[in-house]
């Protein structure tokens, strides 16, 4: 009986100990989806592994192989606690190009959801890259016309996670009904215990698409959203809202992304809308909206700021809208009655065109807000729209609403008081022009320091022609110190508007090939020439090349010339962005080919001559003579830093056919490996001919792959 206890206690004992094995680890490191022999042959696969073991030290990264998925609906990552140090991560493998298709078939289906998650990114760029390219795409399509769905939708209780350099795709078929968003935030029916979401990011992402919505941000009343960033984003053929900030929403950024349709919606059409319930320390700026195409008899709006969105900073903001002939109205920037206020409008740019043929106004800025404390500086208002039997104005204001407004450029291009344009409307009363609004009853000081007429903008990008007024015309604003191109503006005398004018800047060089201005060669040598330029403006730019003041056929910034005559020569190099160029030059001395049998002053002479070929890939020939009597020589071959990549070693034995009288002449071949024989990367390299323990001669030359 004894015995038995003592087995049956070491075995128990062994249970315990076996236990962790039997149990599963936590997923870490890279992680393999479709292709050869993957970890997952399917997405959801991979999701369902990671919500049963979730995810351990170091995080772990799925690299999806490429190809076509075709996927379930309802992939959801659920409860997964990641962290900055632990993340997951989803993202195309080397150079893979992925797409993922799901079907939708009933209401409020979604295709991939994150709920209650945290550190979870999906990202586009391939594993390795970072040139932000969009090389995954997920598209939700909806099994019938009412259904009420989602592509992607980040749910409650899920902080930091990412969805970036993406495509993502929710048809653009605006003649269907029901609710459909590409890109879903909310805590909306997403189960108890409400807590909301921080730190959500979608970044350089192409959204296309949405029945309702393009992109939607909705908390639950006291669940707040707070600290999204909807950054630089493509977002197009939506029905009605591109980027909607509804409700609850806190410190939101919406920056640098274009908001356009290329297909007519069904609905009144809005770039930005923000607010509901409350909106609150959001920024709206270095947005680009044009082309809202809303359906005949609806309205277009620029950027919508809704009831109860207050203490909101919308700057370098550029709104372009030409809208149909038969739109009900259309407004760049429409500010609606609230409570709360005190709002910030600064340096952005409106133009409103087109003609209408119904009865309907237009405006560039509207707000029918009873309540003061909102700021309007530095902003360009042009409306050029006419027709139609009603007026069109730059700006309407139901009462003296902005506590502040001034250095702002207000114009509909004509002073006739007897055409359909007005640059304002106060109450109900028109004023022809800014001298008019400027004398209203209680109106001043506003815009006092405003002006009118022609601000001279280059379409349909409203950036400043150099002659425009609005050049140096504004007033620094705390805080704003960029444009819209995130080029600096001036500290003491800003302009007005979203562009900020640079005068152009000249083109730099920043490197050049061969780095010896002047050198010497052999006749009959072909030779590289190469530069790196940058343009601080960004500008394209164009290269040429001259012999002895000649131009040459290459365009690039590579030139390759073969010297057969011996002389002196000159090569220049110019690098142009339309207007402004820098050049470089080199004096190059061809020395003539002479046979050393034909010379004796050759005789016991060291020569290394320039490899061939030059560039090369991926190998090149190095010649050299020595005299007789050398007791060892090397070539070796180092890199920019100095660092001796490789060396060839030559003894008296190995001598080979004289190349002339008391000479020898050697060659050896470099294949671009190093002492390793490994494959050495693109570059310049050094290479010295060393004799009897003496560097005697060296050269440059280029190895490109």
């Amino acid at each position: 009986m004894k015995t038995m206890r003592i087995f049956f206690v070491l075995s128990f004992l062994c249970f315990l100990m076996l236990l962790p094995s039997l149990s599963h680890a936590q997923l870490t490191g890279i992680k393999y989806i479709g292709g050869t022999s993957p970890d997952y042959t399917t997405i959801e696969s991979a999701i369902d592994d990671l919500n049963s073991q979730g995810v351990g030290t170091g995080g772990v990264n799925f690299l999806i192989r490429d190809g076509v998925y075709t996927e379930n609906e309802n992939l959801m990552i659920c409860d997964v606690a990641g962290t900055n140090d632990n993340p997951v991560i989803f993202q195309p493998d080397v150079d893979a190009n992925v797409e993922i298709n799901i079907t939708l078939t009933q209401t409020f289906n979604y295709g991939l959801r994150i709920h209650n998650s945290d550190y979870i990114s999906f990202n586009g760029e391939p594993y390795g890259s970072s040139d932000e390219s969009r090389n995954m795409r997920i598209n939700g399509w909806r099994s019938s016309d009412d259904l009420e769905v989602q592509t992607i939708w980040i749910s409650n209780g899920s902080d930091h996670c990412n969805l970036k350099n993406m495509i993502i795709f929710n048809e653009d078929n605006t003649e269907r009904t029901g609710w459909s968003t590409p890109v879903y935030f909310s805590t909306y029916n997403a189960g108890a215990p409400l807590i909301g979401m921080e730190d959500i990011t979608l970044y350089n992402c192409e959204v296309i698409g949405g029945s309702t919505f393009g992109i939607l941000m909705d908390g639950d009343p006291g669940q707040e959203l707070v600290d999204f960033q909807i950054v630089k984003n493509d977002v197009h053929d939506f029905n009605k809202d591109g980027i909607y900030i509804y409700t609850d929403m806190i410190n939101c950024n919406v920056e640098g992304n274009e908001i356009y349709q290329t297909i007519q919606g069904n609905t009144s059409v809005y770039g930005i809308r923000a607010g509901s319930s409350s909106c609150s320390g959001t920024k709206i700026h270095h947005n680009y909206i044009h082309d809202l195409w809303c359906s005949s008899t609806a309205k277009p709006y620029g950027i919508f700021i809704t009831t109860n969105s207050h203490h909101n900073l919308i700057y370098n903001n550029i709104i372009y809208l030409c809208p149909e002939p038969t739109v009900n109205k259309a407004y760049g920037i429409y500010r609606a009655s609230t409570d709360y206020t005190y709002n910030e409008f600064y340096y952005n740019t409106i133009y409103m065109g087109g003609t209408s043929t119904i009865s309907r106004s237009s405006y560039c800025f509207n707000t029918i807000a009873d309540f003061g404390g909102d700021i309007f500086k530095n902003n360009i208002l042009i409306n050029e729209r006419t027709g139609g039997g009603n007026n069109h104005y730059a700006i309407r204001m139901k009462t003296e609403t902005f506590d502040e407004s001034d250095f702002n450029f207000l114009t509909v291009n004509s002073d006739d008081p007897s055409d359909d344009r007005f640059v304002a409307q106060l109450g109900t009363t028109d004023y022809n022009t800014l001298a008019d609004l400027q004398s209203a009853p209680g109106y001043a000081p506003r815009d006092e320091n405003s002006l009118s007429g022609d601000p001279d903008l280059i379409f349909p990008g409203l950036h400043l022609n150099s002659t425009s007024s609005s050049i140096g015309a504004g007033i620094p604003i705390i805080g704003i110190t960029t444009d819209f191109d995130y080029d600096l503006r001036d500290e003491t005398n800003p302009d007005i508007g979203a562009d900020e004018f640079i005068s152009n800047q000249a083109p730099v060089i920043t490197y050049f090939f061969p780095e010896e201005e002047a050198f010497s060669i052999e006749q009959n040598t072909e030779q590289l020439f190469s530069i790196e330029a940058e343009d601080p403006d960004e500008d394209s730019l164009s290269y040429f090349w001259f012999l002895d003041e000649i131009q040459q056929g290459e365009i690039s910034n590579e030139f390759t010339y073969t010297f057969s005559d011996s002389g002196n020569f000159f090569v220049k190099a110019l690098v142009s962005d339309g207007e402004l160029a820098d050049s470089t030059l080199w004096n190059v001395t061809v020395i003539p080919e002479v046979g050393i049998d034909d010379n004796p002053e050759l005789v016991n002479i060291t020569r290394l001559s320039q490899n061939y070929p030059n560039p090369f890939n991926p190998e090149t020939k190095i010649s050299f003579s020595i005299p007789n009597d050398f007791e060892k020589a090397s070539i070796e071959i180092y890199n920019t830093k100095g660092q001796k990549i490789k060396q060839y070693s030559i003894f008296p034995e190995q001598s080979q056919a004289p190349y002339g009288a008391g000479n020898n002449q050697f060659s050896i071949i470099w294949d671009g490996t190093n002492e390793n024989n490994q494959s050495v990367s693109s570059g310049i390299y050094l290479y010295r001919l060393n004799v009897n323990g003496e560097i005697v001669a060296s050269r440059k030359m280029l190895l490109l792959k």
